[in-house]
C-alpha cells in the first residue's frame, strides 16, 4: 500500500501571527510600545507647543493681564542681556542638581540591590518612593485647580464651543458632579 502524500495542514491566523512575533521579537515590543509612545509624544509635544503659543501672547504691564494679541516681544525679551544671568543660573542649577542626584542615586541603588534584604530593603524602597508620591499629590492638586470651574480646561472648552457638551456630560449620574474637578470624570482625568 502506497501512502498518499497529504499536504501539511495550514496554520491558523493565530499561529501565523504567533510565529511572526516569535521570529521577530522586536516587532512585538514595538507594537506594545507604539501607543504609549504616541500618547507621550502628543502630551509632551502638545504641552511644549502650548507653552510656546502662550509665550507669543501680549502681557499688559498696566493691568497685569495676558491678552491673546500675538507678538514676538516676549521671545525677544528672553534674549536680552539682562536675562542672560537668569538663564545661566537656571542651567547651572539644573546641571548641578542632575549631577548631585546621580552621585547620590547610583551608589544608593547599587547598595539596595546588592546588600539589603527584608525590612531594610522595604525601608529603602519607601524612602526612595516617598518623594515621588509627594510630587504626585502636588500634581493631583494642580490638576484639580486646572479642572475647576474657572480653570484652564473650562476656558479651553468654552472657546471651542463645547461648554454645553461638558455641562450635559456632568449631568450624567455615574460621571457627573457640580464641576469637572469634583466629578468622576475629573478624578479619572487626574
Amino acid at each position: 500500500m502506497a501512502m498518499s502524500a497529504m499536504p501539511a495542514p495550514r496554520p491558523s491566523a493565530h499561529g501565523r501571527l504567533s510565529g511572526l512575533f516569535w521570529r521577530r521579537p522586536t516587532l512585538g515590543l514595538l507594537l506594545l510600545l507604539i501607543a504609549p509612545l504616541i500618547w507621550f509624544g502628543i502630551v509632551y509635544l502638545g504641552s511644549l507647543l502650548t507653552l510656546l503659543w502662550q509665550g507669543l501672547y501680549t502681557f499688559d504691564d498696566f493691568t497685569m493681564s495676558v491678552t491673546p494679541d500675538l507678538t514676538l516681544a516676549n521671545l525677544q525679551a528672553l534674549f536680552q542681556p539682562a536675562n542672560y544671568d537668569i538663564i545661566l543660573r537656571t542651567l547651572t542649577m539644573a546641571i548641578a542638581v542632575t549631577i548631585a542626584s546621580a552621585i547620590l542615586a547610583f551608589p544608593l541603588a547599587w547598595f539596595m540591590a546588592r546588600y539589603t534584604q527584608g525590612k531594610m530593603k522595604a525601608f529603602f524602597y519607601i524612602a526612595v518612593m516617598l518623594p515621588m508620591w509627594a510630587s504626585y499629590i502636588v500634581k493631583a492638586y494642580a490638576w484639580t485647580l486646572l479642572l475647576a470651574r474657572d480653570g484652564v480646561a473650562q476656558w479651553f472648552l468654552q472657546h471651542l464651543g463645547l461648554q454645553p457638551l461638558l455641562e450635559s456630560v456632568l449631568t450624567l449620574p455615574a460621571v457627573g458632579g457640580s464641576t469637572l474637578s469634583t466629578s468622576g470624570l475629573g478624578r479619572f482625568l487626574v
